[in-house]
């Protein structure tokens, strides 16, 4: 007989392996992506991020503004009786 550990300890290895392994890969991906955040706001502070397109640029600054005057009354109609 040989002497291998006490029971279950194979398996808790390699699951914990496991886990430490999506751990590290999940730290990776939240790391890499906050970074590439930081350098695309860093980019648009500076002034450094290519012209919008023509489609998205008209709905965020609209070409027409709206009118600073005063708008006319509006008329309400209430139903008449008779």
């Amino acid at each position: 007989m040989t002497a291998a550990g006490p029971p279950g300890s194979g398996l808790a290895g390699i699951v914990r392996l496991h886990t430490l392994a999506w751990g590290a890969l999940w730290f990776a991906v939240v790391v890499l992506f906050t970074a590439g955040v930081g350098v695309i706001q860093a980019a648009g502070a500076a002034g450094q991020m290519p012209p919008l397109t023509s489609g998205v640029e008209a709905v965020v600054r609209p070409a027409d503004p709206p009118s600073s005057a005063p708008e006319p009354p509006r008329v309400v109609d209430v139903g008449r009786t008779g």
